[in-house]
């Protein structure tokens, strides 16, 4: 065989090194010989030793005359082997930072190819390598434990020997330019390590397999391949918070970062990657996002981690996955950092669990007469931008009550890109790919030297040019479309100027498109989807189903139905604004602020039309 001669010296020097390798064949360095002759190679069925030859028997391998390959066969024939794991095909993937530069995201992951197996620090380890047509290969183990730690041996065709640096799962490095052609490298670790195994949903695992993956005490952590995802999550932990689900568990995350792929249109245009997204444990801190990928602490993983919990935690997870996924710096210009992300929390949150939205349900004080009630946060956005008539990025908000207007509540600008989603992905007022084309035209343009205005303007003419429609009224209307001249707050503080001037041309560009069928965009939240989609008319008597007094008043859904807000006046100028639906979660009513002097509430419809619920006009 080609490796044989390799082999024999590199053998050689692993029983000279005087270390004690812990592998499956159970053979030391004093056994690790160069009497090794070619002649064992024919039991073999190839020069990775990779598995016996059909018919090899134990009386033959008694005799073979390396110590080494005669512990190896025997251990074959035992079936002690683990081929599963210590046998792999690696294949090619686009360098991380390729992938990055062309998506204009964050890094993707950088441990793909898991191997299953753990290694120990000073563990000697031998490694045969198949032709690699020029290729570099390398053998990367990683500890995600309290003190993470990676450690990378480059990998040549032939046998390998390598003393182990530090301990980890293990993982075959293999990043090229040319992955689209470069071939898949068999791989044969013949000696070292311990099997924790790969659940790999690829490779058509069940949850039987997951319960003998998890029953195995050989590692720390367990790699979970999807086909758009891969997690290393903690053995011990996955006992207690998934014991039998792990299909249900990795595609709960594929379908995750399926929307995002959806999202940024990477599915429709043709670019999704091969390269997996990368989610792992942390033991401090909570969640964050970095070079490496997502973060969760052990403490979350009972909700992350569990998909019987994980549709109400998945806000968090698309979360820190959408941080990754920000498209830069056409998605993500400054006071954005935590608001574009959080177009694909929405989203998730509103496939996986609508009856519970962040933005809609959550009980939050607006500032706005109603005190903590569900749909705080919309009403925040509504009142700011619609009566208070503020800048959006500088709106106030639940969780910025001061300092808004150098950077408004996070949540609170997330509204109208919200709505647009709803508008166009949902209700399907046009083209339900609205942000899939906006990502892909920012993928193809030159941004090295806009400014954080024009990024803002880019973004506006891009959804017009998406939609076919002239949004300008709505971005108007929402505080986007207006002249500002301030340096905002985000990680890093940035200028942000849009001058009158840049609002009329803007302006003056969508004048070639029709204006959209409503008129009141808006006012579109997860509660009036059906509304908007089925385009149904308010129905209501005036007076009726009205019950309160003083600064609230509760309209009953029962009595009026269809409404996509209520809007509060004193006389002809708007004061308050309350989505549908604010203060009941199960959309049966909504309470509505009339503050003194109030005249009137008005119901308004999907198109803008109003009708009077209470009061006088």
């Amino acid at each position: 065989m080609k490796s044989y001669a390799a082999l024999a010296a590199a053998l050689t020097l692993f029983a000279h090194t005087g270390a004690h390798a812990q592998s499956t064949t159970a053979v030391d360095a004093t056994a690790l010989t160069k009497s090794a002759t070619a002649s064992d190679s024919r039991f073999f069925t190839d020069e990775l030793f990779s598995a016996l030859r059909p018919g090899v028997t134990a009386a033959q391998v008694a005799g073979m005359k390396s110590p080494f390959l005669r512990a190896l066969a025997e251990s074959m024939l035992k079936g002690e082997h683990a081929a599963q794991w210590r046998v792999a095909l690696a294949e090619p993937y686009l360098p991380v930072g390729t992938v990055a530069k062309e998506l204009k995201t964050n890094a993707y992951s950088r441990f793909e190819n898991p191997v299953g197996l753990c290694f120990k620090a000073g563990e000697q380890v031998v490694i045969f390598v198949g032709d690699t047509k020029g290729e570099k290969l390398a053998l990367k183990v990683h500890s995600f434990g309290r003190e993470a730690a990676s450690h990378t041996y480059a990998l040549t065709p032939g046998a390998n020997v390598l003393t182990m640096r530090g301990h980890g799962n293990a993982y075959l490095e293999y990043f090229t330019e040319n992955a689209a052609k470069a071939p898949a490298v068999t791989v044969h670790i013949a000696s070292g390590g311990a099997a924790q195994g790969v659940f790999d949903i690829t490779r058509k695992h069940t949850n039987a397999d997951w319960k003998k993956l998890l029953a195995s005490d050989a590692g720390e952590i367990l790699d979970i391949r999807g086909t758009r995802v891969q997690l290393a999550y903690p053995v011990a932990t996955l006992r207690k918070v998934c014991p039998e689900k792990g299909v249900e568990l990795i595609r709960l995350y594929d379908e995750i970062i399926g929307h995002q792929h959806a999202i940024m249109g990477l599915d429709k245009h043709g670019r999704t990657p091969k390269n997996r997204m990368f989610g792992r444990v942390i033991w401090r801190g909570y969640m964050h996002a970095d070079g490496t990928g997502a973060a969760f602490h052990d403490n979350t993983l009972g909700s992350v981690a569990n998909p019987d919990r994980l549709p109400a935690a998945a806000w968090g997870v698309a979360h820190e996955f959408g941080h990754v996924n920000q498209t830069r710096p056409g998605m993500k210009w400054v006071s954005t950092t935590e608001v574009t992300n959080n177009i694909f929390s929405s989203w998730t949150n509103f496939r996986l669990n609508p009856s519970d939205m962040r933005l809609e349900h959550e009980r939050c004080d607006a500032n706005d007469g109603l005190g903590g009630v569900a749909g705080g946060r919309f009403n925040s956005f509504l009142n700011a931008a619609l009566v208070a008539k503020e800048n959006w990025l500088c709106q106030y908000g639940p969780d910025k009550r001061t300092g808004y207007e150098n950077g408004g509540d996070h949540f609170v600008k997330l509204v109208p890109m919200w709505q647009l989603q709803l508008y166009f992905g949902e209700a399907g007022f046009g083209n339900r790919d609205f942000y899939a084309d906006i990502f892909e035209t920012v993928r193809k343009t030159d941004e090295s030297k806009l400014s954080n205005g024009r990024l803002q303007l880019n973004f506006m003419k891009n959804a017009c040019d998406s939609a076919r429609q002239d949004l300008t009224d709505f971005f108007r209307l929402t505080g986007m479309l207006k002249p500002i001249d301030r340096e905002l707050d985000d990680y890093t503080r940035g200028q942000l100027t849009i001058t009158e001037a840049d609002c009329a041309e803007l302006a003056a560009y969508a004048r070639r498109y029709p204006k959209p069928a409503s008129t009141v965009i808006f006012y579109m939240s997860a509660n009036s989807v059906e509304a908007f989609k089925k385009r149904l008319p308010v129905s209501g008597t005036a007076e009726r189903g009205v019950s309160g007094e003083g600064a609230k008043r509760t309209i009953s859904h029962a009595a009026w139905k269809n409404a996509v807000a209520f809007e509060t006046y004193k006389g002809a100028e708007l004061v308050r604004v309350a989505m549908v639906g604010t203060g009941f979660k199960d959309n049966s009513a909504t309470l509505v602020a009339f503050p003194e002097g109030a005249t009137r509430i008005e119901a308004v419809s999907w198109n803008g039309t109003r009708s009077l619920v209470t009061g006088k006009r």
